[in-house]
């Protein structure tokens, strides 16, 4: 599709990823921004005047075919410290940088407007998030509010588009926003909020949330020919878009650019960049090449498991084996569900039975701890990449970074160097022998091989064996203290990390497990190269 403008600014396509999904994180908004040039508009994740929690686990699901459920919460780090964020990254000159704003007044608006003023291109004023008391919704039902707030974002001088919510009057919403001078509109937000069940228990911790995708294509398309009819201002599309045909039914709507959202369920940063390109393709074109890379399901259905032995290692970690095995390849993950609890990822440490390796670090993981033979908890996945290697591997773990390497092990063999603070720490210790072979183990306390950390040993170990590939998993301090070590024995690309990131969907939608490098460790992990770290 050919270059457009949105006031006055020359950018580099018509679609943009709609605040809140894949683009969460600075990095990668700045590495979407650097590889999809079919994105001209880059939408943040909507940000407010002070640091706001991520509502409990799970946080999405899937609804329906092409569809989900969600209730983040509006979770943000606050306008200053997104203000120090977005100052470390380059974006391109044609791209238009539209910052996503929310407040519960004119003055948290304009706060969080002026705080973010200097890296903007314009704002969008999110006042359509379905599930917040204070914010959101909220405050789009109060039209003479909205008109207040767009009059004063205004009045700094940059353009400011206002996010509508299908759930209130949106011709209202429209009159309003223009009396205070906006610029344009993005349209529309999710639908609810709503429940959504799964084995009668409310799979969201919030219970209720917004619904995205095909389900609200129609409404979609109905609230941009409303709005179409009460002003020529400029139009982001958004809800249900996944094709060529969407795209062309929304232009036809009155639409001038195009929000691409829950389709992207499930893609790699590669294919996100594959997709963007057949997709602008098809547009031109009238073929349907996008289509292979939309999902109509991603893997999010949750399966019963019942617990058939919890073995207590030490004071805060337990394996906890399951009636029934899950096929997983060695270095995937899954996420345990209780539901009212919570929801976390771990590794596999066994897949059949299924075995999962919980280190206490909460209320959750004190509640899957505490669970008994005959009890039930609910499973999905699994998810992530599995890298191949040979026989000439060193697997280098820490902490409960070892349970992703154990299939590792017993798929490819090599050597492995483990390390815990005790010998309670290092899962089956009295038999790593007889079950790998070559095996080292450091512990920080001394009672079980060699005192120390694991990496203390580990050019020892290297300049013993020889390694061709390097597979570490563990924090990540100790990742980057054995990628110094590693590198300079090998070229980078024989090297593979998994650190432990903040993973919340599995699908790659909310974002939050972003690397520094801009990739998303569900998605396009866990085991990265050096520089995707």
């Amino acid at each position: 599709m050919r270059t457009k403008e949105l006031f006055g600014k020359k950018i580099s396509g018509p679609f943009t990823i709609p605040a809140g999904i894949v683009t969460t994180e600075p990095s990668v908004l700045e590495r979407i921004a650097n590889e999809v040039p079919q994105v001209g508009i880059l939408t943040t994740k909507s940000i407010g005047p002070q640091p706001r929690a991520d509502y409990r686990e799970p946080i999405i699901a899937q609804y329906s075919y092409y569809s989900f459920i969600n209730a983040v919460g509006l979770a943000n780090p606050g306008k200053d410290e997104y203000a120090e964020k977005l100052s470390m990254v380059k974006i391109p000159e044609d791209k238009f940088l539209l910052v996503s704003i929310f407040g519960s007044s004119c003055e948290e608006f304009l706060g969080v407007a002026e705080a973010l003023w200097d890296y903007a291109d314009g704002f969008e004023l999110n006042i359509s998030c379905p599930h917040s008391d204070i914010y959101g919704q909220s405050v789009g039902q109060d039209a003479k509010l909205v008109e207040r707030i767009a009059r004063e974002v205004s009045y700094i001088g940059k353009p400011v588009m206002v996010k509508l919510s299908p759930n209130l009057d949106v011709g209202e919403t429209v009159r309003a926003s223009l009396k205070g001078g906006a610029s344009g509109f993005t349209l529309i937000n999710t639908r609810g909020p709503e429940e959504f069940l799964y084995d009668s228990f409310p799979v969201l911790s919030n219970r209720v949330g917004g619904v995205s995708g095909r389900e609200i294509l129609d409404l979609g398309l109905k609230s941009v020919r409303k709005v179409r009819k009460l002003t020529s201002l400029p139009i982001i599309a958004c809800g249900g878009i996944s094709n060529a045909d969407h795209v062309k039914l929304y232009r036809r709507a009155g639409a001038d650019f195009f929000g691409v959202g829950s389709a992207l369920a499930g893609m790699s940063t590669k294919t996100i960049k594959d997709y963007f390109r057949y997709l602008s393709y098809d547009v031109e074109n009238g073929s349907k090449m996008s289509l292979r890379y939309v999902r109509y399901k991603v893997n999010m259905d949750y399966r019963k498991f019942k617990v058939s032995d919890n073995e207590r290692l030490a004071d805060d970690l337990h394996i906890l084996s399951f009636d029934d095995g899950l096929p997983s390849l060695p270095g995937q993950f899954v996420f345990a569900w209780l539901p009212g609890k919570g929801e976390k990822p771990f590794s596999v440490f066994e897949k059949d039975p299924l075995t999962l390796l919980v280190q206490k670090r909460g209320c959750f993981t004190s509640e899957l701890s505490g669970l008994k033979r005959g009890d039930f908890l609910y499973v999905r996945g699994p998810y992530g990449n599995s890298p191949s290697f040979n026989e000439h591997t060193l697997f280098v773990g820490g902490g409960t970074g070892i349970a992703a390497l154990y299939l590792f092990m017993k798929r490819y063999g090599g050597v492995a160097l483990f390390g815990a603070k005790d010998k309670a720490h290092i899962p089956h210790a009295d038999k790593l022998g007889r079950m790998f072979g070559n095996v080292y183990v450091t512990t920080e306390s001394g009672d079980f091989g060699r005192k120390g950390l694991v990496t203390d040993s580990l050019e020892e170990i290297i300049d013993e064996h020889h390694p061709e590939f390097f597979v570490n998993c563990g924090p990540e301090a100790m990742v980057r203290s054995a990628l110094k070590k590693e590198l300079n024995h090998t070229s980078p690309e024989n090297v593979y990390s998994s650190v432990e990131f903040l993973t919340m969907c599995g699908v790659g939608l909310c974002g939050r497990c972003a690397t520094s490098s801009g990739y998303r460790n569900c998605v396009d992990g866990t085991f990265f190269r050096p520089d995707q770290i």
